[in-house]
C-alpha cells in the first residue's frame, strides 16, 4: 500500500512542479493561455480523482488531507478564472509544492497494517441474500483499511435483514406490536411511545434502526441481551459514521461482526423464506 501512494502522490507532485515551471515561464501579469489554464486545471483535478481517494483510506494525517484539498480546490478554481493574476496563481502551486514535501515524508515513514491482515470473511461466508453487496462492499474497504467504512456497510446489511425478515413477518404484525407496546403503562416496554401504522417497506425503512430493535425484542426474535449488544453495534455504526478521537482498530471490527452475524445474519430466526 505504501509503494502505491507514494507511486500516485509522487506523479501528481511532479505534475504540479512542472506546470508551476510552465506557468512561471509564462510572460505578462495575467495568464490570458487557454491551453495552460486548462492544464492547470488538470492537474488540480487529479487531487480530487486519484490522489486524495487514495489517502482517505491510508494512515495519512487527516490534517495533511484536508490541506491539500484546501490548496488544490483554490488551485482549480483559481486556474477557472477568465483572466487570472499570475502571481496568484503562482503563490497555489508552491504552497503545493510544499505541501507534498511534507506529505511525501509522512507517507515515507507511516506504518501501513496489510490489506490481508483484516478480513471479515469468516462473518459473512455463506451468506446469499441480497445484504451480501453491502458485505462484499465493506471487505473492499479492508483492502485501504478503511475501518470505519466496513463497520458501516456492516450495519447497512444488518438492518437490510431485519427490515427484510419484518417485510416478511407482515407490516401489520409490525404496526400492531408498536400499538400493543405504546399502550404498555408497566413492564420493560411502558417507555416506549412510537405508534406506527406501516403498508410497505418503503414506510418501514424510514423508521428509526432503535424502534426497530424494540418490535424485534417484542416480537420476541430477540432477547433483552441480544438488544443491548445491537444497541453497541448501532452506536459502534454512528461513531465510525461521525468524526471522534476514538480508534478503530481489528478487535473493534471482529466484535462488531461477530455479533450482528450471530444475532442477525445467521440468526435462524431471521432466515428468510427462498
Amino acid at each position: 500500500m505504501k509503494d502505491k501512494l507514494l507511486e500516485v502522490t509522487r506523479a501528481h507532485s511532479s505534475a504540479v512542479t512542472d506546470i508551476q515551471k510552465r506557468v512561471g515561464r509564462y510572460s505578462g501579469s495575467r495568464i490570458q493561455a487557454g491551453s495552460l489554464l486548462s492544464d492547470a486545471q488538470a492537474v488540480a483535478a487529479v487531487w480530487f480523482d486519484k490522489v486524495r481517494p487514495a489517502l482517505q483510506g491510508s494512515s495519512v494525517t487527516s490534517g495533511l488531507v484536508d490541506r491539500g484539498t484546501e490548496i488544490f480546490d483554490r488551485m482549480l478554481r483559481e486556474a477557472k478564472k477568465p483572466k487570472p493574476m499570475k502571481a496568484a496563481v503562482m503563490a497555489i502551486m508552491a504552497e503545493g509544492v510544499a505541501e507534498y514535501r511534507d506529505l511525501i515524508h509522512n507517507i515515507e515513514t507511516a506504518s501501513f497494517i496489510a490489506a490481508s491482515a483484516l478480513s471479515i470473511a469468516p462473518y459473512i461466508e455463506g451468506l446469499s441474500t441480497d445484504e451480501g453487496e453491502y458485505l462484499t462492499e465493506a471487505q473492499r474497504c479492508l483492502d485501504v483499511n478503511a475501518l470505519r467504512g466496513c463497520i458501516v456497510l456492516g450495519w447497512c446489511a444488518t438492518i437490510a435483514r431485519i427490515q427484510a425478515k419484518l417485510a416478511e413477518i407482515g407490516y401489520d404484525k409490525f404496526s400492531a406490536a408498536t400499538a400493543s407496546m405504546t399502550a404498555k403503562t408497566t413492564g420493560r416496554y411502558k417507555f416506549y411511545k412510537k405508534k406506527y401504522e406501516v403498508e410497505s417497506l418503503s414506510e418501514l425503512q424510514r423508521i428509526f434502526d432503535t424502534d426497530l430493535l424494540w418490535v424485534l425484542e417484542f416480537l420476541e426474535l430477540i432477547d433483552g441481551n441480544q438488544h443491548e449488544r445491537l444497541r453497541y453495534c448501532f452506536e459502534f455504526r454512528n461513531n465510525s459514521a461521525h468524526p471522534g478521537l476514538a480508534p478503530i482498530k481489528g478487535p473493534n471490527l471482529y466484535s462488531f461482526y461477530s455479533d450482528i452475524s450471530e444475532i442477525i445474519l445467521k440468526n435462524p430466526k431471521f432466515a428468510l423464506a427462498t
